[in-house]
């Protein structure tokens, strides 16, 4: 029997594939019954609720890595980045899906915690372009907007099976650096 975390998990990854998944389609996809899962989630809408509270569970936990101290220096910010992406890159299947749902986008729980993660990485943004290490001509939201872009990219290669789960942190490690940082700013 999948944890409900685990199965939260590979349901998102189902309905990344397929946004209008029935429940018996879900099932199916994770490789369990529908009376499996309709024992812990009734209704599609319980289980789209369900991932989507995992995923600003999942999100807050990553955005750990952006909490520095604003006297934090350009190595701590570098090395607080590629944690960030490092973290992300497995948890993309499960935002993605959630933050174009329109069930989820209407609710006002779920999109409190979408404008606070955006405001946490915004912290950070703004922080790594003070001290040199982001690019400064380019607004934070758009520099936010551009990783999980690439997040959402790289999944799609992976479920299209032309990127490989090990290289897609290094993929979106060097596009988002390249994009973001200034000339001055490699290590």
């Amino acid at each position: 029997m999948l944890k409900d975390e685990a199965l939260l998990d590979a349901a998102a990854r189902v309905l990344a594939d397929n946004r209008g998944a029935s429940l018996v389609q879900v099932a199916t996809g994770i490789g369990i019954s529908r009376a499996t899962l309709s024992r812990r989630y009734s209704t599609r809408e319980a289980l789209i609720r369900a991932v989507a509270a995992r995923a600003i569970e999942v999100i807050d936990e990553r955005l750990a890595a952006t909490d520095l101290p604003d006297d934090a220096d350009a190595e701590a910010f570098d090395a607080s980045l590629e944690r960030l992406i490092s973290d992300l890159a497995p948890a993309v299947d499960l935002y993605g899906f959630t933050a174009h749902d329109g069930l989820v986008l209407a609710d006002p729980v779920f999109r409190a915690g979408l404008e606070g993660h955006d405001q946490r990485a915004l912290r950070f943004v703004t922080l790594g372009q003070r001290l040199g290490r982001l690019r400064g001509d380019l607004p934070p939201y758009w520099i936010w907007y551009m990783l999980w872009g690439l997040l959402d990219a790289a999944a799609e290669g992976v479920r299209d099976g032309h990127l490989g789960h090990r290289e897609i942190r290094r993929l979106i490690g060097t596009t988002f650096r390249n994009g973001v940082e200034p000339p001055s700013a490699s290590p």
